[in-house]
């Protein structure tokens, strides 16, 4: 009799709870898939953490989808609710370890989503009670299972943020994150904002989409930066790696935002903020909304611009890719500052009937104030499209004194570095970057050592005495060029013997360099000194020092004293 009741009662348990254990068992089944998968895909593809990732997601996702369609069989609200919520712990798990397999943080702070998930379900059985519904702490048991829900995703972005590499962009998503998550929380607590069926599937692709970020912001751009290693100097690389990250970190922004739109009434929230303007004219409309939009559309506008036009050097060939290169990215730059002000301006709100007004007021002001501004934005187009100055020019602007370091120079000499807008930048010897104002060099004199090609000529004077021999010091002098590091050797030598001096035969050592390597003359001279003054003594050649014999116009009478000198009684 008890064995028939037993049999009695679990058999009414199956067909009570068949959904729910169909739902255990085929979540089992997954798991022992899940490893099979795992061995039998990464054998044959390399990238392991995306197989493993894709895998878990992808169990999630079943798990979630045949959980919620078997709980619609359960006809009792408890029932169907708590199936549910079961379902929803077991998809965010999954979920949660697809991001530990990116991070691969062996800390406790992993463990917090799995408690926070957890305690988020306990809540969802307390409010279910029929004693709790109908009395005070029904709100505060639900309000606790958004508390726990939101601390749960907050601790899993915590964790990615700790896997980028520099600790800004760490602090960075951190506090963002947390700013965004306590207004989402708000705003879900008032029921302004509403989760649903699909929002869960959104929550997949974001965390989808999240792998993918960390993978590329960690590994793509690390293998970017290598590929580019040969190619482009330090200092460009590092200014397409940092534009890199701000571009990836506000396309990511902007698609999570598209899905959260999507898979939950979170689009009601972006029209509202569209729909909250500062300035509400009828030519001018700019609502907190234009501003987001402004904001992240001015990081990827700007960071496009940046790495654009360093990879555009990438089209010349590598002899010229330093001098020609730096030209079309001076050009670009110019030319694309006015396509993101005009693009964003619109973005703003600014419509072209306050534009035109404002570019007419601005041509009368052209005249005036802007007189200056403008003079210098269209001579840095005209240097540019002229060509008679590019980035890496050597030039020497004798119109122009600078007072750097207590020494005063009559001129700027340096190498050209950048175009900009308004002004140019030269970077001299003594490291010293000095901005020139683009009209300086449309109004002055400016002696480009580099424009055609970079072979300057040097002509070093040397003298020695009137008894050396002028063919063994010309051997000497052909000697110590040919040993200098700088000299080009395809181009012509000469030693030229150029004069008679009152105390010297002066002769002169010409030769050819190439400025764009050897920028510091003054340590070409000194080496070329050094050398030369050695073989010269070694051969037995005297350098003089000036001479003069006196000649006196009248007779000179000379008279010596006589003086009692001391000397040693020894």
């Amino acid at each position: 009799m008890a064995a028939m009741e037993f049999a009695f009662e679990m058999n009414s348990l199956l067909k009570n709870h068949f959904p729910f254990i169909l739902f255990l068992l085929i979540s089992f089944l997954l798991l022992i898939a899940e490893r099979i998968f795992k061995i039998a895909l990464s054998q044959k593809i390399k990238e392991k953490l995306i197989v493993e990732s894709v895998i878990l997601i992808s169990i999630s996702m079943v798990i979630f989808g045949i959980g919620w369609h078997l709980s619609n069989f359960y006809n009792q609200f408890v029932l169907k609710e708590s199936m549910r919520n079961v379902v929803i712990f077991f998809s965010a798990c999954y979920l949660t370890r697809a991001i530990h397999l990116v991070t691969r943080r062996n800390t406790n702070i992993r463990f917090l989503p799995y408690i926070s998930f957890l305690f988020a379900l306990i809540s969802s059985f307390l409010f279910l009670l029929p004693g709790i519904k109908e009395g005070y702490y029904y709100l505060w048991t639900i309000r606790l299972k958004k508390l726990f829900i939101v601390l749960g995703i907050l601790s899993i972005i915590w964790e990615l943020s700790f896997s980028l590499k520099k600790d800004t962009y760490s602090k960075i998503l951190r506090f963002s994150a947390s700013m965004i998550l306590f207004l989402l929380f708000l705003l879900w607590e008032i029921d302004y904002l509403r989760f649903n069926f699909k929002t869960m599937i959104g929550m997949a692709l974001i965390i989808l989409l999240t792998i993918f970020y960390v993978l590329i912001y960690s590994k793509g751009i690390c293998f970017l930066r290598d590929r580019l290693y040969s190619e482009l100097s330090e200092r460009d690389i590092n200014t397409i790696e940092s534009y890199s990250k701000a571009l990836i970190s506000a396309v990511y922004l902007v698609i999570v935002i598209k899905v959260l739109s999507i898979f939950s009434n979170f689009e009601v929230i972006l029209n509202k903020l569209d729909n909250i303007y500062l300035l509400n004219a009828e030519l001018i409309k700019i609502s907190f909304g234009n501003i987001l939009k402004f904001i992240v559309l001015s990081i990827i506008l700007f960071s496009l611009l940046n790495i654009g036009k360093k990879l555009i050097k990438l089209l010349f060939p590598k002899n010229i890719r330093e001098v020609e290169g730096g030209s079309a990215e001076a050009l670009i730059f110019n030319i694309g500052i006015l396509f993101n002000c005009i693009v964003l301006l619109s973005t703003l709100g600014i419509t072209w009937k306050v534009i035109l007004p404002i570019a007419g007021t601005l041509g009368v002001g052209l005249g005036f104030g802007l007189q200056t501004i403008m003079n210098n934005y269209i001579s840095g187009f005209i240097l540019l499209f002229s060509k008679k100055l590019k980035v890496g020019d050597i030039v020497e602007l004798p119109s122009v004194s600078v007072s750097t370091l207590g020494n005063v120079s009559s001129s700027v000499f340096g190498k050209v570095e950048d175009i900009g807008i308004l002004s140019t930048i030269i970077r001299t010897n003594d490291g010293v970057e000095i901005a020139i104002p683009n009209s300086s060099f449309i109004s002055s004199p400016i002696v480009n050592f580099s424009l055609r090609d970079s072979y300057v000529r040097l002509k070093i004077p040397v003298g020695v005495s009137y008894s050396s021999d002028p063919q063994t010091v010309r051997k000497l002098l052909e000697e110590t060029i040919e040993e200098l590091p700088y000299t080009v050797k395809s181009m012509p030598k000469q030693i030229r013997f150029e004069e008679l001096g009152d105390s010297a035969l002066i002769f002169r050592a010409v030769f050819w360099i190439d400025i764009r390597k050897n920028l510091w003359i003054r340590n070409i001279i000194s080496d070329f000194y050094f050398k030369v003054w050695y073989k010269l003594k070694k051969a037995g050649i005297e350098i003089p020092f000036p001479q003069n014999d006196i000649w006196f116009k009248n007779s000179l009478k000379v008279e010596i004293e006589n003086t009692n000198l001391l000397q040693d009684d020894r």
